[in-house]
């Protein structure tokens, strides 16, 4: 508590009532009460109204226009209690007013009533403080948990691995983040980076720590994410802001297991595809080959027949030389068909195997 007064007597009378039970502290002009006002920042501060140099109304204006954490409870004292010299001191910014002489009793009762008034402020202005982070925080998780939605309709549209790594790219730097991802499909690797595009070295990080199996891998603001076939490396996590750093990694791990998934049904997708392909070719080659077989046949019974009907004239043997270079052409045409047929059932045999 402060007090501001020119009477020494107000002064002991104080130190006699509050010494033990406040930290008390004496001035006795106007200019020292508002410098030891900024300096101390008192809860309370006792202004007396008529002193030399600065009044206390002036005091009082003065102290309500400095830049304080809390501004104190000001109760003026005076021996003038008329009306006009109440109304002035509650116009100036005072709270209450105590006539001189003073009553200890009732001088007693005013400054406990200020310090349960500044202590409710206090806790007042704590949970207004904390009710207002709880609905910045909350704010905050609508907006995230509209990004991650927003995520997750793009990223079930997704047809391939590169619209996969860009939609997730997109939603990351949505959060302000700089990252890479990374799709792994059976030995074939592919990374994305936001920054440099594809960078071979984050594209080896994340290859090894994939192989590491944990989910979660953290080091200063780096951090990264494996799930399954998808892997996110993230450069900047705001370590520095601990609540938001913790629910990002939540929203992160979400996101990656989302395109996990999605990555999963690509490639089964791709396989079974392969697989429907291989049967496709496998039924034309068969059907092809049951073609070749009833062509040859059919030629077989057709140079039979010539052979009955034209005997072994010199007509009859061109005939039948016109016959056996036709059935050498086809043969030749079968031979090349098949060996297509075959050549393209390796090759997707063997991407199978490599997928």
């Amino acid at each position: 508590m402060l007090v501001i007064d020119d009477d020494p007597i107000v002064s002991q009378v104080m130190q006699m009532l509050f010494e033990t039970e406040l930290q008390l502290t004496c001035k006795v002009t106007g200019e020292e009460g508002l410098k030891a006002v900024a300096e101390e920042k008192p809860e309370i501060v006792l202004l007396d109204i008529e002193m030399e140099g600065m009044d206390g109304y002036e005091a009082c204006r003065r102290i309500r226009q400095l830049d304080l954490p809390f501004q104190p409870y000001v109760i003026f004292v005076s021996a003038h209690s008329d009306p006009v010299k109440r109304l002035a001191a509650y116009s100036v910014g005072g709270e209450d007013f105590v006539s001189k002489p003073l009553q200890p009793e009732e001088l007693v009762r005013k400054v406990e009533q200020a310090l349960r008034y500044r202590r409710e402020i206090h806790e007042l202005k704590s949970q207004a403080r904390g009710a207002m982070s709880v609905a910045m925080s909350a704010m905050t998780d609508s907006s995230a948990l509209g990004i991650c939605l927003q995520y997750f309709r793009r990223l079930f549209q997704a047809v391939d691995s590169g619209q996969l790594m860009r939609t997730t790219l997109d939603a990351l730097r949505e959060f302000g983040l700089a990252a890479s991802v990374q799709f792994r499909d059976n030995g074939e690797v592919k990374t994305l980076s936001s920054e440099s595009g594809n960078s071979q070295l984050e594209s080896l990080l994340l290859q090894d720590l994939s192989a590491e199996r944990q989910r979660i891998v953290c080091y200063d603001s780096r951090c990264a994410f494996n799930y399954g076939p998808v892997s996110l490396l993230i450069n900047n996590m705001p370590v520095d802001d601990i609540e938001r750093c913790g629910k990002l990694k939540d929203y992160l791990a979400l996101m990656a297991e989302g395109a996990a998934e999605r990555a999963e049904v690509m490639i089964q997708d791709g396989a079974a595809g392969q697989g429907q392909a291989g049967a496709t070719l496998a039924a034309m080659i068969e059907s092809q080959r049951t073609a070749q077989a009833d062509a040859r046949a059919l030629l077989d019974a057709m140079r039979a027949r010539m052979e009955d009907m034209l005997g072994n004239g010199p007509r009859a043997a061109l005939l039948l030389g016109l016959v056996d270079e036709a059935q050498d052409s086809l043969g030749k045409l079968q031979l090349r068909q098949m060996r297509e047929l075959e050549s393209l059932g390796r090759r997707l045999r063997g991407v199978a195997l490599r997928e």
